[in-house]
Parts: structure tokens; C-alpha cells; sequence
């Protein structure tokens, strides 16, 4: 009699009055198995395999494709250092305006003291030696906040980079 299970189309079928317990009884084991090979390169270059099969479909390609990733990284450090240039003069005007306008409210300051109105010259000398001590602070605050986020950012990309010495000596 055919088996009428068609998953099992392949197997001997079992003979009548046999148990699943008679070691005469034939048993068919079944094994399905996938292999799955995945290979990931990371980098500004395709695989060195790849760029050889380039290089054999179009004769030249491979050192093409090498020249195009460097020009792209001179491109990308020249535009990098282009904007670091940028930044650096413009804290540094930033820095000069400041301390000039801090060096005005001084002087109107001690301008106030010495014509007699002792609580407006008090005053504004407060207040501009408070901005200046609330900028430094804030701005040593907001690079350590970024030192850390950098950090942890880091660490999400390679976790096993060492703490950074700031977070030491804080979690301490």
C-alpha cells in the first residue's frame, strides 16, 4: 500500500504488526541543513577579492577605483580642515569681542564708582564679572558633556576602548 503522506514520499513504509519500539523496524532519519557563509568587510574600498574581479572584467579598474578613494579622502580631510580653520577664527573673534565688551562694562563700571553712584557701578561689575565666570564654567561643562557623549558614542562602535580618564575620576 503507497504511503499517502506526500512529505513522506521517500520512506519505506512499516510493515503491519511491527511497534516503533522493534529494533527490526527500519527508521529513515531525515536532516535538513542550511549552511549560511557571510563574510562583511567595512572600508572606504571594496574587498580586495572584489577589486580583482574588477580588475579582471575591466583591465585598469582596480587602481581606478583606489585613486577615486583617495582623492574622495584628501577631498574630505581638505573640507575637515577647512571647517576646523573656520571655527578656530571664529572663537577667536568671538573671544575678542567678548573681552572687549567686558573691558567696556568694566570701565563704565568704575566710571559709575567714581562719579558717585556707587550701587549702579556695583552693579554692572557684578554682573560682568559674573557673565564672564558663568561663561567659563559653561563652556568647560559643555566640553566635558561632549568628551563623554563622544565617548559612549565610541564605545558603541568598539566596546572595548577604555573609559575615558574624566569618567574615571567622576565614578570614583
Amino acid at each position: 500500500m503507497p504511503n499517502q503522506d506526500q512529505g513522506n514520499a521517500n520512506l519505506p513504509e512499516k510493515p503491519q504488526g511491527q511497534s516503533e519500539s522493534d529494533p527490526k523496524t527500519p527508521h529513515v532519519k531525515i536532516q535538513k541543513t542550511t549552511e549560511i557563509h557571510s563574510e562583511t568587510y567595512i572600508g572606504p574600498l571594496p574587498h580586495p577579492n572584489l577589486l580583482r574581479q574588477f580588475d579582471e572584467i575591466v583591465p585598469g579598474s582596480a587602481e581606478r577605483i583606489i585613486n577615486m578613494a583617495e582623492n574622495q579622502s584628501a577631498h574630505r580631510i581638505f573640507l575637515e580642515r577647512t571647517v576646523v580653520v573656520g571655527d578656530n577664527k571664529r572663537a577667536d573673534k568671538g573671544l575678542w569681542i567678548g573681552a572687549s565688551i567686558a573691558a567696556i562694562v568694566l570701565a563704565g563700571s568704575i566710571t559709575c564708582i567714581l562719579t558717585g553712584h556707587d550701587w549702579a557701578g556695583a552693579a554692572l561689575g557684578a554682573i560682568d564679572i559674573g557673565s564672564i565666570v558663568y561663561i567659563f564654567v559653561h563652556t568647560n561643562r559643555t566640553r566635558q558633556d561632549e568628551r563623554v557623549q563622544k565617548s559612549k558614542s565610541m564605545k558603541s562602535i568598539r566596546p572595548e576602548l577604555p573609559a575615558p580618564k574624566e569618567q574615571e575620576q567622576q565614578s570614583v
